[in-house]
């Protein structure tokens, strides 16, 4: 294995477009990340945005995210790109660790917000979880 980038790093994040049997083989670069929850939005795949979720709908599934490694100068996000905080549990809440972090947080995910301004997500508290706590 040879590192493909060098140098202080970053993720890029693609969300995939369909499901299937090539997400259980591995990423030329990078990694597949799914079974992920979307909390106070939902995921629009014909737009491949966030949207608001639908009545009484707290939690949706989110379609499989590829992680991607790149130098951190590379541009990722637009003026359209939530930086969407992802934690571990839907709590929240955790001990900060030496890095100041919570040890909830896992880490930000860039998402694309072409229906709203990303403030909009901020204001509503969407975030994505690894587990949900029911």
């Amino acid at each position: 294995y040879q590192r493909r980038v060098h140098g202080e790093l970053k993720f890029k994040t693609t969300v995939q477009t369909i499901d299937g049997p090539y997400l259980d083989l591995p990423a030329d670069s990078g990694v597949y990340v799914h079974g992920l929850f979307l909390e106070g939005a939902t995921w629009d795949r014909q737009a491949g945005s966030l949207r608001e979720s639908r009545k009484a709908e707290l939690y949706t599934s989110m379609p499989a995210l590829w992680l991607e490694c790149v130098h951190i100068s590379e541009q990722t996000e637009t003026e359209e790109t939530y930086r969407c905080p992802m934690y571990k549990t839907s709590t929240r809440a955790g001990t900060l660790s030496t890095t100041g972090l919570s040890t909830n947080f896992v880490l930000n995910v860039d998402l694309a917000s072409l229906h709203h301004e990303p403030s909009h997500w901020i204001m509503r508290g969407v975030a994505l979880l690894c587990m949900l706590n029911d």
